[in-house]
């Protein structure tokens, strides 16, 4: 399919309808092994958004992310923070970029309108795909295997993860287990030696072993315009040299 069949728009979560509820549930199902229907609607109901992807002649919905603002005081510093919560792509339009652009724009509208704030995405991530979505985008993000994580970012990470996620979140190793937990169908994420040879995703490897058993590995990255990349800038059309 053509990469810019699909059209990214931002809907609260209370205006989705019904046919779209179903529509996501069905994307989660294809993706992953263990989804329940309660479990989902009530994530979703936790959340504030959802960046939907839809196809520009059908209006069906072929991806999206949940999102939601998260704010704190850390060592006398106002945080806030956009979640990413479930984020799914369906494979035949893996290539589309719409997603990048619209949660891009619709985070950074935010943090432009508020500097006053220290903003950062918090993101937790099953499979390597969703974890690469940090060196594409951004210079600093962490754990990351270029840097160590510093101690008022480690400080931001740990207070995010354990309001969320509470005794679920280890924040020695930065995983998030549940008890029972949805996890990437087999196909969807696989990593292979192949995959192994990029030392990003081996390093997502080494940090989240359990990944394929639904472990999260919880990330942060700071949500500044001097921590775009080139790619971030370019998607803000703001690009400059880095």
């Amino acid at each position: 399919m053509a990469e810019n069949s699909l059209k990214g728009e931002v809907v609260a979560i209370a205006d989705l309808t019904a046919v779209q509820r179903d529509r996501m549930f069905a994307l989660m199902g294809q993706s992953f092994e263990g989804v329940d229907r309660e479990v989902f609607d009530d994530d979703l109901s936790d959340k504030s958004w959802a960046i939907v992807l839809i196809d520009k002649e059908s209006r069906e919905i072929y991806g999206f992310s949940t999102l939601c603002l998260m704010e704190e005081v850390v060592e006398n510093v106002p945080v806030r923070a956009f979640f990413s919560g479930d984020t799914i792509i369906d494979r035949a339009h893996w290539g589309s970029m719409a997603l990048e652009k619209t949660w891009s724009r619709f985070a950074f509208s935010s943090v432009m309108r508020s500097p006053e704030f220290s903003w950062y995405w918090f993101l937790i991530s099953k499979g390597y795909r969703t974890y690469r979505y940090l060196p594409v985008y951004l210079k600093h993000y962490y754990p990351s295997p270029e840097e160590s994580l510093p101690a008022f970012e480690k400080a931001v990470l740990d207070r995010l993860a354990t309001r969320r996620f509470g005794e679920c979140y280890d924040p020695e190793s930065g995983i998030i287990r549940y008890p029972t937990d949805y996890r990437l169908r087999a196909g969807v994420g696989d990593i292979t030696e192949k995959e192994l040879q990029d030392e990003r995703i081996a390093f997502f490897q080494q940090k989240n072993p359990g990944w394929a058993n639904g472990d999260e590995l919880a990330c942060l990255a700071s949500l500044s315009l001097d921590n775009l990349k080139r790619t971030g800038q370019r998607i803000l059309g703001r690009e400059k040299n880095d």
